[in-house]
């Protein structure tokens, strides 16, 4: 009637777009061995002076054991000490030169204490023997400085049961809102 077309929409996923930017970032564990008596973690950490937000896009938790894992999630406003930091994280666009560093960080650790952290669980999930299971967050899960995100793992065996924790998330200015 007015000449004109119909419009394009194009949409492109939060994910997506910040991958474009340079400030979407995955990375996992090194692997863990949970037993009935020794609890493992894995922690999406926010350094305290980072100046960022952190936006938790996705969580993968691999079982490479025979047996079931118990995974307790929790918001945490402080972190075991004896953790250590994994060098597995990489920008998840690998087309820009150099490469992005991010300022979130994945921590891990063994012979988890839960009572002498200041965390609060909120989502407990069973895996099953040699099986992968994933929630997508989709940057609801927002962790500010000094804050982060910590995934337990348990075992109902006293033997070692494999495992690792992956992450995927995006950073951004946390005084933009």
């Amino acid at each position: 009637m007015y000449g004109y077309g119909p419009a394009s929409v194009v949409h492109v996923a939060n994910s997506l777009h910040h991958s474009l930017q340079g400030k979407y970032f995955v990375g996992e564990t090194d692997q863990l061995n949970p037993t009935d008596a020794n609890r493992t973690w894995g922690a999406l950490v926010n350094p305290l002076h980072s100046d960022v937000h952190l936006y938790l896009d996705l969580y993968v938790l691999s079982n490479l054991s025979d047996d079931k894992l118990v995974s307790q999630i929790c918001f945490c406003s402080s972190l075991p000490s004896h953790g250590m930091q994994s060098h597995e994280i990489a920008s998840a666009n690998l087309a820009l030169h150099p490469a992005p560093l991010p300022l979130g960080q994945i921590q891990f650790g063994s012979g988890l204490d839960t009572t002498a952290l200041a965390a609060t669980p909120v989502s407990t999930r069973v895996i099953p023997s040699y099986s992968s299971i994933s929630s997508e967050k989709a940057g609801h899960w927002i962790i500010g400085p000094g804050k982060a995100i910590l995934f337990t793992l348990t075992s109902a065996m006293n033997h070692p049961a494999p495992a690792v924790i992956s992450v995927g998330w995006w950073e951004g200015r946390h005084n933009l809102y």
